[in-house]
């Protein structure tokens, strides 16, 4: 068992390690920082804040306003633009510190969950919070997104803090807890907003810990436990305050984002027309695209663009007609609920079951997973068998498909994928079992990884998964605890 020497430094190898590792790919990978949509959006923001431009998504006038990012991540580009120039490249090695700054988090964040689980000592804390911390330098995932400019690169710190702040808050509620915790839960929101309905169910478990501690008549801590989840929604309505009053001055809108409604018209009505009509659409494909073609048509004829008066403003009428596309998309979701959650569930589904390869092959070959011959999907393939009962075809479909046929690095680099995928899901359901003494804490940890494994629907890639990282290393952590702590 490690003492509190070595417990420090071997924290400070490993956050050396995460650095190393994340240097070396971006040296050994190479990518363009703003060749993704998103990052040059990202980019374009920060460029037009340091010019003056205010935060505008337009490389030309008029520079409208827009509440369609959220604000702290442009913010931060700005901010290292403004240091080390307005090169890309260089915001990335900020990007590496983030990624170093998250390891030391996510190894506070395992040996305060470690001490939790199953009620055992600080020094098998220490050991876990070194796992937790371990898994976390070397996961693939991160260090391949290290090099985009992607608000997620700041998410990650802030939910690892945000998760320990709350942690701390469920083990002994404190009003400066339930403070920091609201503080960090706002920034993240400012960070990435679809992370909203998880903010609002967090404030919800410290009202209903309150609750439960006023069932059993424990007046005192039920007063404190009210006063920590006025406190945490308070503060995070007033980290978000500044953010949605400037949209309310330059917009006229009381929002935090219109990422939602973009969202709804781009990804979920889309998906919803897919499935009623029996249609095969990839998200971004030339399909799907012409489905959110039909979607804007329909918002010009309903709503007369076509004969608008030429008096409203350009940026007024911008963000009306984003408004009136959102409309339909809201009705067609609304008109079709059975189909809008079909697609959404068969959209999680598909990411679940894609173990990674066509991502990881390229990365690592420089081909693309075609190049095999083989089938990309071999899931999708079963399946079409195992509808007509064809087992026995469904199973030599992969022995084909993934043994006989691929080559023999591709098929390791399948199967060590989905064995990899098999021991997460083990050791994280291992790791809830563990921590069944504290069940406010089994409950965030599960509810925060549900939640953002759902959340993207019909886009449901593993970039939107990244947030997730921090609380389910530290769950895999607690989940191998018996072999770190020698019982």
């Amino acid at each position: 068992m490690m003492s509190r020497r070595q417990s420090l430094l071997y924290s400070v190898l490993l956050l050396l390690l995460t650095g190393l590792i994340r240097t070396a790919w971006l040296a050994y990978f190479p990518v363009d920082p703003i060749e993704p949509v998103d990052a040059e959006g990202y980019h374009l923001l920060a460029l037009n804040l340091l010019s003056g431009r205010g935060f505008s998504l337009m490389w030309d006038p008029p520079f409208c306003p827009t509440a369609l990012r959220a604000p702290l991540y442009p913010l931060f580009l700005a901010g290292g633009y403004h240091l080390l120039g307005a090169e890309p490249e260089r915001a990335v090695f900020l990007q590496v510190l983030l990624e170093v700054l998250t390891t030391a988090l996510v190894i506070r964040l395992g040996r305060q969950v470690g001490r939790l689980a199953a009620g055992r000592s600080w020094r098998s804390g220490m050991a876990m919070g070194g796992a937790a911390g371990l898994l976390y330098a070397l996961n693939g995932t991160t260090q391949r997104y290290t090099g985009y400019l992607f608000s997620e690169a700041l998410l990650l710190p802030l939910m690892a803090a945000a998760l320990l702040l709350t942690v701390t808050a469920l083990k002994r509620v404190r009003g400066t807890t339930a403070v920091l915790a609201g503080i960090f839960w706002g920034l993240a929101l400012l960070t990435k907003p679809n992370i909203q309905f998880l903010v609002v169910a967090i404030g919800g478990l410290f009202v209903v810990r309150a609750l439960w501690v006023a069932i059993h008549r424990e007046e005192e801590k039920a007063r404190k436990w009210c006063a920590a989840a006025g406190l945490f929604c308070g503060v995070v309505l007033l980290v978000l305050a500044p953010w949605v009053l400037r949209n309310r001055r330059v917009m006229g809108r009381w929002v935090v984002t219109t990422a939602f409604e973009e969202n709804l018209a781009r990804v979920s009505a889309v998906a919803t027309l897919s499935e009623v009509r029996g249609l095969r659409a990839e998200p971004w494909t030339s399909t799907w695209e012409q489905l959110y073609g039909e979607l804007v048509e329909e918002a010009s004829q309903r709503y007369h663009w076509e004969i608008w008066n030429k008096a409203i403003p350009l940026c007024a009428a911008a963000d009306l007609r984003h408004q009136q596309v959102a409309q339909v998309a809201r009705q067609i979701v609304s008109d079709h609920p059975a189909a809008f959650l079909t697609a959404h569930f068969k959209g999680v589904l598909r990411s679940l079951l894609d173990v990674g390869h066509r991502t990881w092959y390229p990365a690592l070959t420089g081909e693309a997973w075609e190049t095999t011959g083989v089938l990309g999907d071999i899931w999708r393939r079963m399946g079409e068998s195992l509808r007509i009962g064809a087992v026995g075809d469904a199973l030599h479909a992969l022995w084909l498909e993934r043994v006989t046929r691929a080559p023999l690095g591709a098929a390791l680099l399948w199967w060590g994928l989905l064995a990899a995928r098999v021991g997460v899901g083990w050791l994280g359901l291992r790791g809830l079992w563990r921590l069944r003494g504290a069940p406010w804490v089994a409950l965030l940890l599960a509810g925060t990884t549900t939640y953002l494994l759902l959340l993207p629907g019909p886009i449901a890639y593993d970039r939107f998964y990244l947030p997730a990282i921090p609380g389910v290393v530290v769950l895999l952590a607690v989940g191998q605890s018996a072999g770190l702590s020698g019982s």
